[in-house]
């Protein structure tokens, strides 16, 4: 069976700096979903901010037809709420061609309780999950698979400014390297904003997210 996606998609200073940078207005990103050049999906990001609180609703629909026959599919829900720079609830529900997978964490103290479909562990309080839209991703070593909770150990390369096409026009973006457990290139522009995602699928196809 076709197997496109791999298994998901810095102190707390760290991570409140680089989330304030990022657009703390309401915002929404919605990203192409591209396998070999033929679209096959989309990927949407819709942040809320309310004072120090922070609402992020993701959503990813992915179809890949032979023949008009479907041979792969990957949905994902996620759901976000940062506090003060701290993430204090996580929840997803992912259906990776028929496969099951669900996430809950919510703040406990000095942690991060979390209750996954492959890890119920409790996670340090500073921990971002992979779901990239953060630019404090690049400043970790270790991200919470964003579908079924587990640890993922990354290394991060800064790979310098780029022009790269997102929403139909070229703009300058910081290109990272994202190696290990999880692996991924990511572009973010000069205000933080996630405008580019790139990697191989486990088949060997080249997956790319393109902001409309």
């Amino acid at each position: 069976m076709l197997k496109v996606f791999p298994a998901a998609l810095g102190g707390a200073c760290v991570v409140l700096s680089l989330l304030t940078s990022v657009a703390i207005a309401d915002d929404g990103l919605t990203f192409t979903v591209m396998r070999n050049g033929d679209e096959i999906g989309t990927h949407e990001i819709e942040i809320t901010s309310r004072g120090d609180r922070m609402e992020v609703e993701i959503e990813t629909e992915v179809a890949v037809k032979l023949a008009f026959i479907t041979v792969y599919n990957f949905d994902h829900e996620g759901h976000e709420v940062w506090q003060g720079g701290r993430l204090v609830s996580y929840e997803s529900r992912t259906d990776d061609d028929g496969t099951e997978k669900s996430l809950r964490a919510r703040a406990a103290g000095d942690h991060l309780a979390v209750d996954g479909s492959a890890a119920k562990r409790n996670a340090p309080a500073s921990v971002i999950p992979g779901s990239l839209w953060n630019q404090a991703t690049v400043a970790q070593s270790k991200l919470m698979n964003s579908l079924d909770g587990s640890e993922m150990a990354i290394a991060v390369a800064d790979l310098g400014d780029e022009d790269v096409v997102a929403g139909g026009k070229s703009l300058r973006a910081r290109h990272y390297s994202l190696t290990g457990d999880l692996q991924r290139e990511v572009w973010y522009d000069s205000a933080g904003r996630l405008v580019k995602v790139r990697f191989s699928g486990s088949d060997g196809s080249d997956i790319q997210y393109l902001l409309k």
